[in-house]
Parts: structure tokens; sequence; C-alpha cells
């Protein structure tokens, strides 16, 4: 399979996880909650947090009955489908409606057609013991391992990217350019292949994807670091959400 073919086959499977029934575009709210049991909007019961890693619900239902979720388990409740959102030990219950007017009208995701000049060459920069703020789209602050930098050129201008490592292993970073709010969401997400042992790498910046709160405002997603936002355009990966009507 070929460059673009390869693409494409991507730019399908991230529309297809988009709109798919519970996919991101679905969640319709996330609820931070307390010890003490509360009502949440649209659905039965009352919910609040166990104390120990759990959020339960009570008076579900006719019969009164009582669940505890924990970690990856959910619950349907008619269409909708509970999930616990676990924020560095803080729990909030997160209910998806496949119903959301914005993911019954979801249609795409726009994206820049994809062009081999926008991989880039890299060096790749390890800072064992370096950290960085990050800043959630509610404001929220926290420090986290900095797995290194990505130094590249861009039209001329020496950069560098941050990027940090997932839980499963890979290499990520969140950036802004000079395409956000005209062209372009207001950040993105970029995967970053695994750097060579002599420290070359590549960034494809034609993977760049909208994060999930371009789906939806109930997601917290992280911003761009320090350093990650560019004035340069980058014209290159996913755009905006289409909704037809």
């Amino acid at each position: 399979m070929g460059f673009v073919d390869e693409w494409r086959a991507w730019h399908a499977s991230r529309e297809r996880y988009a709109g798919a029934e519970y996919g991101p575009a679905a969640l319709e709210s996330t609820n931070w909650l307390i010890t003490e049991p509360a009502a949440v909007d649209g659905v039965s019961g009352l919910w609040a947090l166990t104390g120990d890693g759990g959020i339960r619900g009570t008076d579900l239902g006719a019969t009164g009955s009582v669940v505890t979720l924990r970690g990856r388990e959910t619950l349907r409740i008619g269409r909708r489908e509970l999930r616990v959102f676990d924020r560095r030990g803080e729990l909030a219950l997160r209910v998806f409606n496949p119903r959301r007017l914005e993911r019954e009208r979801f249609s795409a995701i726009d994206a820049y057609p994809p062009r081999e000049g926008w991989r880039i060459s890299a060096r790749f920069e390890a800072t064992p013991g370096e950290t960085v703020a990050i800043i959630t789209i509610d404001g929220r602050t926290h420090e986290t391992e900095l797995a290194g930098r990505l130094h590249f050129t861009l039209d001329g201008a020496a950069l560098a990217l941050a990027v940090t490592r997932s839980e499963q292993g890979g290499l990520s970073a969140v950036f802004g350019d000079g395409t956000n709010g005209t062209e372009t969401y207001r950040f993105r997400f970029l995967p970053i292949e695994e750097p060579a042992a002599d420290g070359s790498a590549v960034i494809d910046f034609n993977r760049a994807y909208l994060p999930p709160c371009a789906f939806s405002d109930q997601f917290v997603c992280p911003l761009p670091p320090t350093g990650n936002r560019y004035s340069a355009p980058i014209r290159a990966g996913e755009r905006a959400v289409v909704l037809g009507r």
C-alpha cells in the first residue's frame, strides 16, 4: 500500500471512530461527583463517589436497584452508556448518548490532502527527568514527564516539538499552528513514529488529528505546552468536524 492509500485508510478509520454509536461525538456530559448522591441529567437514579475508587448509582428503575462502576466498566440505561472517567484520581461519570444532536449530524472530518512533503525529518533529544506543565482545556494544571524534544526545520526556522509517552508506550504531541481558529480547530494531536537508535526521526504532520474536545466540549483535553505553538501554518492532517443537517 502506498503513502496516499495508507493515509486514506487511516483517515477512514478516524471517521468511523468519530462517528461511532458511542464514539467521541456521543459524549453528552461529564459529571464531577461527590460522596453525597445527586441526580445526573438524562439518567435515572442518584449518583455518588463510593470513596474507594468507584461510582455508585442508587434508586435505579422501578426496583430501586444499586450498581457500582469501577475502572473500565460500563452500564447501559436505555440508549445512554455510562462510563467512569478517572483524571489523576479524580472521578467523574460520563454519559454517552448516540442520539446527541452533534453525533447524529456528524458527517465527516475535513482534512488537507496528504503530502509527502509534510513528513519532516527531525532529531530526537531525550530529556530524562524533565517534566512539563500541562494545562487542560478547563484550566487545570499538572506536571507530566517529558519524553523528549524533536528538533526540526519548518520554512527555514529551527523549531522543537515537545513529546510525551503514553501509558501504552507511544510518543505523542499536542501542538498549535497558524491555521488554528481559521482553517483548523484550535489545536491538534499528533502521534510520533518511534525514533531510530541514532535519534533520527520523522514528524508526519499528515497524521495530525482533532482532539476529542473537537467532537464534544465535555472532554477535558490537554492544551499545547509552551513551545509547541507555531506561528507558521501547518496545512496537513485533520482540519475540522463536518456536520450535516
